[in-house]
């Protein structure tokens, strides 16, 4: 049995009740655009039967656009996927077999024509600015503690980068509350606990990014290297388990930022300075 049989014959099976296979961004929230989540497991799965599922849906545009609303809206880094869903005929035949997961923006040679497309959809509410977090809420059924699924908070900076932050997100409505209770925290997550408790997450210690970065989120506040008193010299372009902080923000940027007026917001609360700027559109170059 091909591949593309076996999506067809589990299909079914995965169908809500309206008959609708969920967009990908709708059923993987805590998956950036770009992941190798989308090559590999559960979502190399669900890549494959949304193909099958849009080849059975009805190509016109009425229909389309009645399965998307009936869904939450996409994350503007997923623009491009959206007009296809649109308009499949707009797709090559050397395009059509081939995962959207890892296309490149079907504009990208001429990027005025990809703004104008990306402007259309934010205006007919297709897609939105900082929309995941909002749609993994919502399959939330209460607070899922990460050291249940990752032994030591740096593991969970490193391999859960994107499900943490939202994570940290959740927690820290969570803290403003009167009724905050916080949990237990097992010895391997210690390092966190203060900043989980109260918000405060004391001394950062630079070299130690990844746990620097696991006790920011815990604190619900990730800063920049600029607050920090940090400077493009401590940049090492690494991706080690034992990289400082800037590049675990770097990591942590290429999770969070989906689309350039989030990136955005977050610069100008951040204050940051003029010197950081080609650097920060080099490591997020999001639309």
């Amino acid at each position: 049995m091909s591949w593309k049989e076996s999506c067809r014959t589990r299909l079914r099976e995965h169908l809500d009740a309206r008959g609708d296979l969920a967009p990908p961004w709708a059923r993987f929230p805590d998956y950036e655009r770009h992941t190798l989540g989308w090559r590999m497991g559960a979502g190399e799965d669900w890549m494959g039967m949304w193909s099958v599922f849009l080849e059975q849906l009805a190509p016109d545009p009425e229909t389309r656009i009645a399965y998307l609303r009936r869904h939450p809206p996409a994350p503007v880094s997923w623009a491009d996927v959206v007009h296809e869903v649109l308009f499949p005929a707009e797709r090559s035949d050397d395009d059509s077999d081939e995962d959207d997961s890892d296309e490149g923006d079907s504009d990208e040679d001429d990027p005025t024509a990809a703004a104008q497309r990306r402007s259309a959809l934010l205006e007919q509410g297709l897609i939105a600015s900082d929309v995941a977090f909002a749609t993994w809420l919502g399959q939330q059924t209460g607070v899922s503690w990460p050291w249940a699924r990752c032994p030591a908070p740096e593991d969970a900076a490193r391999y859960n980068t994107r499900e943490l932050w939202f994570w940290s997100r959740q927690v820290a409505e969570l803290r403003r509350g009167s009724e905050w209770t916080p949990p237990g925290v097992p010895e391997s997550w210690r390092a966190c606990a203060q900043a989980l408790e109260t918000g405060d997450v004391g001394t950062i210690e630079p070299r130690r990014g990844l746990l620097s970065l696991a006790r920011l989120l815990c604190a619900g506040q990730v800063q920049a290297p600029w607050q920090l008193g940090l400077s493009l010299a401590d940049f090492a372009d690494s991706f080690d388990d034992d990289m400082g902080y800037v590049d675990a923000f770097r990591l942590w940027g290429m999770s969070a930022f989906d689309d350039a007026l989030q990136l955005r917001r977050y610069l100008e609360a951040t204050r940051m300075p003029p010197g950081w700027r080609d650097w920060v559109a080099e490591q997020f170059p999001v639309a």
